[in-house]
């Protein structure tokens, strides 16, 4: 029934397009055609501009195809991550030349998207376990969200209808079986962090969680391809440049052990993860610089260096793969290929595929000015791992989807750690959990939050608030992974860091959705949510770990809070220390 229904759909848009076709006084009607294969989803990073997202599949050939959407299939498109299986329908487009610029290449116009789960399965939810010592609770599903009118909160986020299911119509066999991954596989219990004993004893009802995901990966291994195209030996292609950097430079930037007293790409990986996810000389390389000429076909596409659109970085990629390959260098060794482009026309920081799941080769792309620069490769490498952008409101009230400075999926190009949302997304951190609905109105509860820069087990994910997406709160200091950040991230000293606070809708290790920094307190300051009168308060800091409040508002103090030791306005003083209390305390009866 599904199928027949499928092949009437195609067959109607088939006549619809062609009737288009020939009011418009085409010659031959434009045939709708489905390809089958695996989505590609590819960010493309700028430095001071918005990034862009492209959309592309690997067809079962192998091909790459750039694909492009609009109106409803671009709604359907949206709801697609890097690995789903799918099939789509539409038309080739060829793109007439314009006067002065390269000719674009063809792509695939899509008018219908159908889709199934990513190749490595049904991803796991967040695990749960009570700090009382309860068994083991599966986190509970949550439907999306309504975005919050509130200027403070991030700007609407459309949810997209999702890719229908696959029909059962013809296409590709599924992956052969295989033992899964080690990034697929839960943390062992000794990387388990024990409960804070520091917590003071609540109400079982509102006793917080401990909070944790599957474990991304735990060996990143990757092959770092620095690339120049060159006319002759010594002599760049026409539109490019020799490289800026040289490969020793490269591996300096790359590898801890070459560089153990500065940033690289290993050290952020390994001290924000805590040793737990690790870049090394063992499991990773730096290949030889791959010369390759000025144009080129590979897998029946032609490419060039005196342009960079999706066939030409593509084309680059696949040319330096067989390049490698026929010197014999086994590219199956790792999974992340980060190729490493000359400058040319490619104005980009970087470019790489959202989400990777080992079912085919994760590609980076590095553009020419950062081939030396940590931050800008771990972020690119960030989105392999599943990882979106960290944004934030700006200043003049428009969301921007770089500007969470606290994280390394905002803005290149500083040396820190992701944001406490994503340690938690990837599995590097252990976060209390609370349902801020459980809070009850004027009451105080008090946290101790360890620093993320020196414990697996910190920051605090607060669920149930106006059906709004939960709240983390993420304590930073300098130290670890964060020694470098500046005062605004991790504070001004050793000893006084700064409490974030973020928004995220994030599900589980593989849920590509970005985060929304809500603002930061210092020590004895405080940060209110804007629609759940919840207020969090920094009480005190240390190098190590913060002690932070979470009270509910109740409205103005009465005679009767004041009474019962109630903080119904959440200003952290009760009874005679409140000045509203002592108001209402010392106000005559009336009749007396």
């Amino acid at each position: 029934m599904r199928c027949a229904a499928w092949l009437g759909v195609s067959r109607a848009l088939t006549l619809l397009l062609a009737v288009h076709a020939v009011q418009a006084g085409k010659r031959e009607p434009l045939q709708v055609e489905t390809l089958h294969g695996t989505a590609l989803v590819y960010s493309l990073d700028f430095k001071g501009k918005e990034p862009q997202r492209l959309l592309g599949i690997r067809t079962t050939s192998g091909h790459r195809v750039q694909l492009r959407a609009a109106g409803p299939a671009a709604a359907q498109s949206a709801g697609l991550a890097t690995g789903m299986r799918i099939q789509v329908a539409g038309r080739w487009m060829h793109p007439e030349a314009t006067p002065g610029k390269p000719k674009e290449p063809p792509f695939f116009m899509i008018v219908d998207v159908n889709a199934s789960e990513n190749a490595a399965g049904t991803a796991p939810q967040p695990t749960v376990r009570s700090l009382l010592g309860g068994v083991a609770r599966a986190a509970a599903s949550r439907a999306p969200s309504p975005p919050h009118p509130r200027p403070r909160l991030p700007p609407p986020r459309p949810r997209p209808p999702q890719p229908r299911p696959l029909p059962p119509s013809p296409r590709p066999p599924p992956p052969s079986p295989r033992p899964p991954p080690p990034f697929l596989q839960p943390p062992p219990p000794s990387l388990q962090p024990p409960p804070p004993s520091s917590l003071a004893p609540l109400p079982y009802s509102l006793a917080p969680l401990l909070s944790f995901n599957e474990l991304v990966s735990q060996d990143v291994k990757a092959i770092f391809i620095p690339i120049a195209g060159v006319a002759s030996p010594g002599v760049a292609c026409p539109g490019t440049t020799l490289p800026l950097t040289t490969v020793a430079a490269v591996k300096k930037a790359v590898f801890e052990e070459l560089s153990p007293r500065g940033v690289t790409v290993g050290s952020t990986l390994n001290r924000c993860s805590y040793g737990i996810t690790k870049l090394t000389t063992s499991n990773s390389l730096v290949a030889p610089l791959v010369n390759l000429p000025c144009n080129g076909t590979n897998n029946g596409v032609n490419w060039t260096f005196s342009k960079c659109d999706f066939d030409d970085f593509n084309g680059y990629a696949d040319a330096a793969d067989e390049a490698l390959r026929q010197k014999g260098v086994n590219l199956d060794a790792y999974k992340h290929r980060v190729y490493l482009l000359p400058p040319s026309s490619c104005g980009f920081v970087g470019l790489g595929y959202v989400g990777c799941d080992g079912s085919f080769d994760c590609r980076v792309w590095i553009g020419a000015d950062f081939w030396a620069t940590p931050a800008a490769i771990v972020h690119e490498l960030g989105h392999n791992l599943y990882l979106a952008h960290a944004g934030a409101m700006t200043s003049a009230g428009v969301y921007d989807e770089y500007a969470d400075m606290s994280g390394t999926m905002g803005y290149c190009c500083a040396d820190r750690c992701p944001n406490t949302p994503h340690a938690w997304q990837l599995g590097w951190i252990t976060a209390q959990q609370i349902n801020g609905s459980a809070i009850k109105p004027g009451q105080t509860l008090t946290f101790n939050i360890n620093s993320q820069a020196v414990s697996r087990q910190t920051g605090l994910r607060i669920t149930g608030l106006d059906g709004s997406d939960p709240l983390f709160v993420g304590y930073r200091t300098k130290a670890g992974g964060d020694t470098p950040a500046p005062a605004d991230i991790a504070g001004a000293s050793i000893s006084a860091g700064r409490l974030h606070l973020y928004t995220a809708a994030i599900a589980n290790t593989f849920d590509p959705k970005p985060t929304s920094w809500m603002g930061s307190v210092s020590n004895g300051s405080a940060w209110e949510h804007p629609t759940a009168g919840l207020v969090v308060r920094l009480r005190s800091v240390s190098s190590t770990s913060a002690v932070v409040t979470l009270c509910r508002k109740a409205g103005p103090e009465t005679l009767a809070s004041c009474r019962a030791g109630l903080d119904n306005d959440c200003n952290s003083l009760v009874a005679d220390k409140d000045a509203a209390c002592l108001k209402l305390i010392r106000r005559p009866i009336r009749g007396l």
